[in-house]
C-alpha cells in the first residue's frame, strides 16, 4: 500500500456480507487489495466489536472480543505489503463522544488496545493496526477532532512507521455527521460511499458528485494532500443502489483520474461480496492500467472549483436521467406545492434569501446564491429533505413527500425533527425480534432498487447487531395491495394472500451470519409502497 498512488483498492471486511466470508488471511494471499478495513467497533466509548464468523471468542469474563486467528493474519497481510486498518462505526451500533476530551480519552484506550500501547486486552494480540476509519452514519459529530487530534499525537510518538486516519462519508456534500469533523481534523483518506443516494455511481455522471469532494479536499480539508477514494458496492446486494459494472466503473475512475489530482484508487464494500461478483478482479485490472504515484499526494496539479450547487446539479437545463417517476405514499403530484404565497416557508426562485440558506419544496431542493433562491428539481423518484440543515435529495421511504422547508426557520422545526429521527432510526427500519432459539434481536430493511414500467425489485436487508442467526431462517411480511412478488434472488418464496413468506435454502447458507442482503421481484398497480416493516417477522 502507498498512500501516494491513485491506484490503490481498499475493502471491508468482517461483516461476511455474502455470506460466504474467508479468513483474512485468504484475500491477503493474491495482490486484489491494498488495504483492508476491519469492521467493525460498532461500539464506544463501551467497546463493543463485532467481525461476524471471523471471530467469536472474547477475553474471560468480558464481552471484549479477543481474536488471535485474525491477529496472525493482519500480520501477514502487513508482511505482504497490504495496510490494515480498524473502522469505528457502522450503519448499526452505540456509539458516540459526549465531548472533545471523552473522545480524546477514548483515543488513549484505543492506542493501548489496538497500536503500539498496552493494555490487559489486546483483541489482536501483538498486531499493531496501521490506522482508524470513522463510518460514523448515526449519533451526533461531538469529539471526533478531540479523538483524532490525541490519536494523531500518539502516532507521532512512533516514527519508525506511517499511521492513517480515514472516513467513509456518504457522497452528499458536506457529510450529515463528520461534515464539521472533516473541516476540523487532519483526514489521509476519505472513503466516500457514491451508493445508497441520488449522487451514487448509478447517476454518473449527471448526479455524480466527485468534483465537490475533491473541492473539499483542496479548500477546505486541514491536510491538503487527502486522498479521496471512489466507494462502491462490492455487487448488486450490497447496496441499496449504486452497482455498477467493472466495465462502467473503470470508465468512471478513469475519467476522475484524468480530471482530479486528489484521487487515491477505488473503495468496495465489501470483499467478500467484491470477490464473490468478479468485482474485485476487475477494479485491481483497472487500477494498474494507467495509474500513478506522487511524493505530494493529492495536492498538485490544477485545482478545479466547483459552488456548492453543483453537488446536485450541473445546471438547471441538465438532462436528468429518464425513469419511472414513482412516489412512496398515495399523495399524488397535485398535493405537492409548486407555488406559494408565503415565501417565508416555501423558496420560490428569485426570491430572496439569507446567507447560506437552504431550502425544500417537495421534489425540489433550493440554495440560496447572492441573497437570492436557486430553484432545481431532484432527480426522478426523490424527494428533498432537510438534514441538518442542508437540502438532500433522497428517497422517502415513509417519509413526508410534500410541504417545504427553510433552514434556519422556526417554523418548520418539527419537519426538521422529524427528517433527523428517522436518519437516526434509518428510514422505514425497526428492530424484529426473531422467533428463533436464538432470540436474536434483528433488523430489518425494505429499499427499493428498480421501478420500471410497473414492475418493481425491492432490498431486504436483515442485520443482527450482536449474535449471528444460523442458516435455516425464514421471513415473513405483508404486501401493500396491488402487489405480487415473482421472485426472489435467496431462497424461495411463497405467498397466502397478501402474506410472503421467504425461506432460506440451508445449503447455500453459512452456518452463523451477521446479516442477509437480497432482493425481490414482481409487479405492481398503481403508486407503489415500500412495504411495512412492522409487519415483518423474521
Amino acid at each position: 500500500f502507498n498512500a501516494n498512488c491513485n491506484s490503490n483498492y481498499v475493502s471491508y471486511y468482517g461483516q461476511n456480507s455474502a455470506g460466504n466470508q474467508k479468513t483474512l488471511g485468504e484475500y491477503c494471499k493474491d495482490s486484489t487489495e491494498d488495504l483492508i478495513v476491519l469492521a467493525f467497533m460498532n461500539g464506544f466509548p463501551n467497546i463493543i466489536l463485532n467481525f461476524a464468523n471471523a471471530c467469536e471468542t472474547t477475553f474471560p469474563g468480558s464481552t471484549v472480543l479477543h481474536c488471535p486467528n485474525i491477529a496472525q493474519d493482519i500480520k501477514y497481510c502487513q508482511s505482504q505489503g497490504k495496510a490494515v486498518i480498524l473502522s469505528m462505526g457502522g450503519a448499526s451500533g452505540a456509539y458516540g463522544f459526549s465531548s472533545d476530551s471523552q473522545g480524546a480519552q477514548f483515543a488513549d484506550t484505543v492506542w493501548n488496545m489496538f497500536f503500539k500501547g498496552s493494555s490487559d486486552q489486546r483483541p489482536f494480540d501483538d498486531a499493531v493496526l496501521d490506522g482508524i476509519d470513522l463510518d460514523i452514519e448515526g449519533g451526533g459529530g461531538t469529539g471526533y477532532v478531540g479523538f483524532i487530534n490525541q490519536l494523531r499525537s500518539h502516532y507521532a510518538s512512533d516514527p519508525s512507521r506511517q499511521y492513517y486516519i480515514a472516513a467513509a462519508p456518504q457522497c452528499p456534500y458536506p457529510d450529515s455527521y463528520l461534515g464539521s469533523t472533516l473541516n476540523s481534523a487532519w483526514f489521509d483518506m476519505v472513503f466516500v460511499q457514491f451508493y445508497n443516494n441520488y449522487c451514487g455511481l448509478n447517476a454518473y455522471p449527471t448526479w455524480f458528485n466527485y468534483a465537490d469532494w475533491d473541492n473539499w479536499a483542496k479548500t477546505s480539508s486541514i491536510n491538503k494532500n487527502v486522498k479521496i477514494y471512489i466507494g462502491a458496492p462490492g455487487s448488486p446486494s450490497a447496496a441499496s443502489s449504486g452497482y455498477v459494472s467493472g466495465s462502467t466503473l473503470s470508465t468512471i475512475y478513469s475519467a476522475v483520474r484524468s480530471q482530479y489530482s486528489s484521487l487515491g484508487g477505488i473503495m468496495t464494500w465489501d470483499v467478500s461480496q467484491a470477490r464473490t461478483s468478479g468485482l474485485a478482479g476487475s477494479i485491481r485490472a483497472a487500477l494498474d492500467s494507467g495509474g500513478s504515484c506522487s511524493s505530494n499526494p493529492g495536492g498538485g496539479g490544477t485545482t478545479t472549483t466547483t459552488s456548492s450547487t453543483t453537488s446536485i446539479t450541473s445546471s438547471t437545463t441538465t438532462t436528468k436521467p429518464t425513469s419511472t417517476v414513482v412516489y412512496y405514499t398515495t399523495t399524488s403530484t397535485s398535493s405537492q406545492p409548486t407555488t406559494t404565497s408565503s415565501p417565508s416557508t416555501c423558496p420560490v426562485n428569485g426570491a430572496k434569501c439569507t446567507g447560506s440558506q437552504q431550502g425544500c419544496n417537495g421534489q425540489q431542493f433550493a440554495i440560496c446564491n447572492g441573497g437570492s433562491w436557486w430553484v432545481s428539481s431532484c432527480a426522478p423518484g426523490t424527494y428533498c429533505y432537510l438534514n441538518g440543515g442542508m437540502a438532500t435529495c433522497d428517497w422517502a421511504n415513509g417519509r413526508p413527500t410534500n410541504g417545504c422547508a427553510i433552514s434556519g426557520s422556526a417554523s418548520i422545526s418539527k419537519r426538521q425533527n422529524l427528517v433527523a429521527v428517522n436518519r437516526i432510526t434509518k428510514p422505514n427500519l425497526r428492530p424484529k425480534p426473531t422467533k428463533a432459539k436464538s432470540k436474536t434481536p434483528t433488523r430489518i430493511e425494505f429499499v427499493v432498487s428498480e421501478l420500471t414500467n410497473n414492475q418493481f425489485t425491492t432490498v431486504i436487508k436483515i442485520q443482527t447487531d450482536k449474535d449471528p442467526f444460523t442458516g435455516n431462517w425464514s421471513i415473513s411480511f405483508t404486501l401493500p395491495s396491488g402487489q405480487k412478488v415473482e421472485s426472489t434472488s435467496r431462497g424461495s418464496v411463497s405467498t397466502d394472500g397478501n402474506t410472503v413468506t421467504i425461506k432460506s435454502d440451508v445449503s447455500h447458507e453459512s452456518a452463523k451470519n451477521m446479516a442477509a442482503f437480497f432482493k425481490i421481484s414482481g409487479t405492481f398497480t398503481g403508486d407503489y409502497v415500500l412495504p411495512d416493516t412492522s409487519t415483518a417477522s423474521f
